[in-house]
């Protein structure tokens, strides 16, 4: 089996898409199935199907359904094998991006969609009645990530580190994180905001910019190497998401993979993997999310026993290899 893999990036900032991308080609190749990876920001459809056609795919697998999956119908089409689109965020909850014709399109003319849980799922069908039949849902996987014994972060010993991984655009909302931690740190000065990521949108890295010019609490790192992102996790004392939108966010996952305890806001793409004071805790406002970070600083021990908790979690639900293995049975079922 050959499997063609349509990535949205190859380039630039690190995003979700590129590193499900990656770990799904990664546990491919382990499976002893062949990969080809396509960038779509970097190739066009008639290059790619140069490419393609001496690796002669038995299916093209695209992901994100705005952004690849009109590329993996058409490429399906001209070399005449299954094509799959995999839903991983923004392409089901942004509306411009999950309406637009390109979309609909290839949804309608894919042999099979995936999600990453059972809630998106629900929601795709919701909307798109035509594909009941079509859809499965693949979780995604993680695993932990190595230490690269990097201790240079630039966070001081005594603090209580709040890791905040997330690219600078604007579905992440950092905004939010910066102006939440201001009040812990206006009464302990040991809480610190500390954000890592490229920057995706120029317009709102300025403005997270200028709000950090202002903000002794809050340190951005800028684009961290995913190679250095388990020596990172290891530093923090909590990691937060407090996006608008998620698909299923890999830093969370990687994060508890290392035992590390998460808040995340509390949306659709969230739940699946923080289950309310078992693997982690949602948050809903600015207080909710400051009464927790107190709780946890304050409570080593709780710290400890959640982080194992969603260790334990990750590694009996979303195994790489338990992925990757839904993913060949899919395959064959289409080939």
């Amino acid at each position: 089996m050959r499997i063609a893999l349509i990535s949205p990036y190859s380039i630039g900032a690190m995003r979700g898409n590129i590193t499900t991308v990656r770990r799904i080609n990664q546990f491919l190749n382990k499976a002893h199935i062949e990969t080809l990876v396509l960038a779509a920001d970097v190739l066009s459809v008639e290059e790619m199907v140069q490419r393609l056609l001496p690796f002669s795919p038995t299916l093209i697998h695209g992901f994100h359904a705005r952004y690849c999956g009109e590329i993996a119908v058409i490429l399906a089409d001209r070399l005449q094998v299954p094509s799959i689109i995999t839903i991983t965020g923004s392409d089901l909850h942004d509306p411009a991006l999950r309406d637009h014709p390109a979309t609909v399109t290839a949804l309608a003319r894919a042999a099979a969609i995936t999600c990453f849980c059972a809630s998106e799922a629900d929601e795709l069908v919701a909307r798109f009645p035509g594909l009941p039949g079509r859809v499965a849902v693949v979780s995604q996987g993680a695993e932990a990530l190595p230490d690269s014994g990097r201790r240079d972060f630039g966070i001081p010993d005594d603090c209580f580190a709040i890791l905040l991984p997330a690219a600078l655009r604007p579905v992440k909302n950092v905004e939010f994180a910066i102006t939440a931690t201001e009040k812990l740190w206006q009464v302990d000065t040991r809480f610190r905001l500390v954000i890592a990521g490229g920057e995706i949108d120029r317009s709102y890295a300025d403005s997270i910019r200028s709000m950090l010019d202002v903000a002794p609490w809050a340190r951005w790192l800028g684009e961290v190497p995913h190679e250095e992102m388990g020596a990172l996790y290891r530093r923090a004392d909590v990691v937060i998401n407090c996006s608008i939108h998620e698909g299923m966010p890999n830093s969370l996952m990687e994060a508890m993979a290392l035992g590390r305890p998460v808040a995340a806001v509390d949306i659709p793409g969230n739940r699946p993997l923080v289950r309310q004071g078992d693997t982690g805790w949602l948050f809903d406002d600015e207080s909710t999310f400051r009464t927790l970070v107190v709780t946890l600083a304050s409570d080593k021990m709780l710290r400890q026993e959640i982080g194992k908790r969603a260790r334990e979690y990750v590694e009996a639900n979303f195994s790489p290899y338990a992925e990757v293995e839904k993913y060949r049975n899919l395959y064959r079922s289409l080939v």
